[in-house]
């Protein structure tokens, strides 16, 4: 058994939801609707409707994919997901480049040791 009421899982669930879909938490309701189950489902109900309308028209597949959302176009939805892993990799890439330039870069700054410094006088 939950040790959570359903207001408090709508509760959760609404928040989490309007974030993942605006990028903020809900902010305008007073504390009777947030205490209300009916108005939070209404509320959860009127997203996935959002999103609904979204997912009909090309522009609006286009903003859900950006939101991190999937949406009835499979292959775009794919193509795009490829894409983003190729620009993770390629950013990954030159961050890897720059650390390694740093490291080098440290490693000609650093003072010599005194096996080194012994060794260029010996020269």
């Amino acid at each position: 058994m939950s040790e959570y009421t359903k207001v408090e899982i709508l509760q959760s669930e609404y928040s989490d939801f309007y974030k993942d879909v605006h990028g903020f938490r809900p902010r305008s309701s007073t504390d009777e609707q947030w205490n209300s189950e009916k108005w939070l489902q209404s509320e959860i109900d009127d997203l996935h409707r959002y999103l609904e309308n979204l997912d009909r028209t090309e522009g609006g597949r286009a903003q859900l994919r950006q939101m991190g959302f999937t949406t009835s176009d499979k292959e775009a939805d794919k193509a795009h997901s490829e894409a983003e892993a190729r620009d993770r990799a390629e950013e990954d890439a030159r961050y890897a480049e720059a650390d390694r330039i740093d490291a080098v870069l440290a490693e000609l700054s650093a003072p010599m040791t005194e096996a080194e410094q012994f060794e260029m006088e010996m020269k």
